[in-house]
């Protein structure tokens, strides 16, 4: 991560010392009082206006300073071409990965911003646990197949499902001040996933284009449009019925496996495996640049680069991250 240190310089006071001449002669003193004028009246410089912390996930100064100290949230959504999701305009980070019969599972993420309803609320899957462990956040979840409990619970992470506490959830659906009353109390506040842009840093070192249009094409489902507004300074997509908007859009491509599981009930699932390496596009502002992703393992974080090797810098803001399969199509206009 870039760092920046401030020094203040401090000025060092000079004392101007007047001394009265040996020769001089005494002055008279006037018959009338004295007037003494007072020049201009000194005034006191206002108070600075203290500086909020940036959030962790968005490098967005937060609303008050308490946020930036509490825990991040994670609910995974399923959504299929009819679903009306809710809370993710609020989300700092939507993990995409592509599930099956022309679904999407969505894994939420909320820090910076509070989201009154959530939903609707799905089973969790090894996307989620891979995507968020390094952000430690506190997960709501609805249930899933044993395996992937199992995987969840040796994840070291905490949750929350209807069953464990059905205060927490209002039919599938959830709210982040729901989850954080039931968050354990002393958990810390996510690790930065993105290496913001600071002081109108470009996104890339190398390989930076102009971007209006992102399109991710897989096979057998509709490609995922995201076009850039200008004016609002964001990319707005469509997922389901609903439009989403993102500051950035990064898309990863990886290796996709069927998983066949049993229990509660025998099906087959697409799983995308965000571990190791793979080619990235992103999208932040008006640009766009093409690199390269690394994830070794679960604690790590994801680090991209540009075809430099240099980390990029998406912009300031909330961000979309879709895993696509290598099989799939992803053109920048």
């Amino acid at each position: 991560m870039n760092r920046r240190h401030l020094l203040r310089a401090i000025p060092a006071s000079v004392l101007a010392l007047t001394l009265p001449t040996a020769c001089s002669e005494p002055q008279p003193q006037p018959d009338g009082p004295d007037v003494v004028d007072p020049g201009a009246l000194a005034t006191s410089a206002p108070s600075p206006t203290p500086t909020l912390p940036a959030a962790p996930l968005t490098g967005q100064p937060v609303s008050a300073a308490p946020v930036a100290t509490r825990p991040a949230l994670a609910v995974p959504l399923r959504v299929s071409p009819s679903t009306t999701p809710s809370g993710l305009a609020e989300a700092d980070l939507v993990f995409a990965e592509f599930a099956e019969s022309d679904t999407l599972h969505l894994t939420a993420v909320f820090h910076s911003r509070d989201a009154a309803r959530i939903g609707p609320v799905a089973e969790i899957r090894p996307v989620d646990i891979r995507s968020v462990a390094v952000l430690r956040p506190f997960v709501a979840y609805d249930g899933g197949p044993t395996g992937f409990l199992t995987q969840f619970e040796n994840s070291g992470l905490a949750g929350v499902t209807p069953a464990d506490d059905g205060d927490v959830f209002d039919s599938d659906n959830t709210s982040t001040a729901a989850l954080w009353k039931a968050a354990p109390k002393g958990a810390q506040p996510p690790t930065p996933l993105l290496d913001h842009a600071t002081d109108g840093a470009a996104l890339a070192s190398q390989g930076l284009a102009p971007a209006t249009e992102l399109t991710v094409a897989v096979s057998g489902g509709p490609p995922m449009v995201w076009r850039h507004d200008q004016q609002k300074s964001l990319w707005v997509g469509k997922v389901g019925t609903t439009t989403v908007t993102a500051t950035s859009v990064i898309v990863l491509s990886v290796e996709y496996r069927t998983l066949d599981v049993r229990n509660p009930s025998p099906r087959s699932l697409p799983s995308s495996n965000v571990f190791g390496e793979g080619a990235a596009v992103v999208v932040s502002g008006p640009a766009g640049a093409k690199g390269t992703w690394r994830k070794p393992g679960l604690p790590l974080v994801c680090n991209i680069v540009d075809a430099g090797g240099d980390l990029m810098h998406p912009r300031p803001g909330s961000a979309w991250v879709i895993y696509a399969p290598t099989t799939a199509k992803v053109t920048v206009k």
